[in-house]
């Protein structure tokens, strides 16, 4: 085996151009520009750009980044990088290495409409859920219908062929299974935390097949909207006892306790649920097409960081989702449902009496 040497191993990029983003985004570029320096050891990077920009630099005192009116090229483009980075810590480990990225590919690149071929079967065995259904299903539609791919289709577990069934896919369609089917687990598994759940998969698919990208994933309609029954007096709780990160068991009394003053409580969930939170509960299981119709008649979903809370999402259902892990995380996956608020176990415990 051979070894390059030292001196020829590239070194990370410090000058950065940044277009015309908005203020917020400035915030946020300033900060990971920051970041970025110290993850890559270096004393300084320069950024060009709105003079907002130098401006929140100086005031946030970050002497890791200087801003210029100008400087000689090369420079990379901020504007030519995915903006997938704006959440937090993770947002920032996730900008920091797409700056490195961006560096390293070839200028004025341009990516192919997409290289996703038509008939492509993608197979799932190790992402099961259902909060994993709909991001594969949604991500993958919204790329066909971007890119142009008349029709690809999906395979594995029974919930991806429910998903496809209950929601308007035009381009995605459920298949057996097959010798020739392309692991899309492992596509899955390079999506960045730091995104939208139902982003997740568009991302994965369009780095591993280029093509365009959509940065922001709309949840699909309904293929058939169920009969609307007027708003029941029922509230839905949802706290997965199979979780690694379950809802404490007297944090789920007290909140359960609560949104029985705003009528009546069903417990979505099976047998573990049962067994954890105890018998004096009424508990309901049902199929995707009844559950989608129970949740559209509701008055108000609660629950936590499942593939049910991501449902409620998707059908615009009104909700609190509490965060029992990782409130960042939590927060990233679902702040594209304007439906659903997302708060800190912490929180729920103060508001609680």
């Amino acid at each position: 085996m051979t070894h390059q040497p030292r001196n020829s191993v590239q070194e990370p990029p410090a000058r950065f151009a940044a277009a015309d983003p908005p203020v917020r985004d400035c915030v946020e570029l300033a900060a990971g520009l920051a970041y970025y320096a110290r993850r890559q050891g270096l004393a300084h990077v320069e950024v060009s750009g709105p003079p907002v920009l130098g401006d929140l630099i100086e005031e946030f005192g970050l002497d890791e980044v200087r801003f210029v009116d100008a400087h000689q090229r090369p420079a990379v483009d901020i504007e030519a990088t995915p903006r997938t980075w704006r959440c937090g810590q993770r947002g920032l480990r996730c900008l920091s290495d797409q700056l490195v990225d961006a560096a390293h590919a070839p200028p004025g690149r341009v990516a192919p409409a997409s290289t996703l071929a038509e008939g492509t079967v993608l197979r799932f065995a190790r992402h099961n859920r259902l909060g994993d259904a709909l991001s594969i299903v949604t991500g993958l539609e919204h790329y066909c219908r971007d890119n142009a791919v008349t029709s690809v289709a999906v395979t594995g577990p029974p919930i991806l062929a429910e998903v496809v069934e209950v929601f308007a896919c035009e381009r995605v369609r459920y298949a057996p299974p097959s010798d020739r089917a392309v692991s899309g687990d492992a596509i899955f598994a390079r999506s960045s935390w730091s995104l939208p759940w139902l982003d997740r998969f568009h991302h994965a698919v369009s780095d591993t097949y280029a093509g365009r990208v959509r940065h922001r994933v709309a949840p699909l309609p309904l293929r058939q909207e169920p009969a609307r029954q007027e708003c029941e007096d029922v509230v839905y709780c949802q706290f997965d006892a199979r979780s690694g990160t379950p809802l404490p068991l007297r944090s789920a009394h007290r909140l359960l306790s609560q949104v029985a003053a705003h009528g009546d409580v069903r417990v979505l969930g099976g047998p573990d649920t049962q067994y954890y939170l105890g018998h004096d509960l009424t508990y309901v299981r049902a199929e995707l097409p009844e559950m989608v119709a129970r949740l559209l008649s509701c008055r108000l979903f609660v629950g936590c960081d499942s593939g049910l809370g991501h449902l409620a999402g998707c059908l615009g259902v009104p909700g609190l989702i509490v965060s029992t892990d990782d409130f960042e995380t939590t927060w990233s996956f679902f702040r594209d449902y304007p439906s659903l608020s997302v708060i800190p176990l912490a929180a729920a415990e103060l508001l609680l009496p």
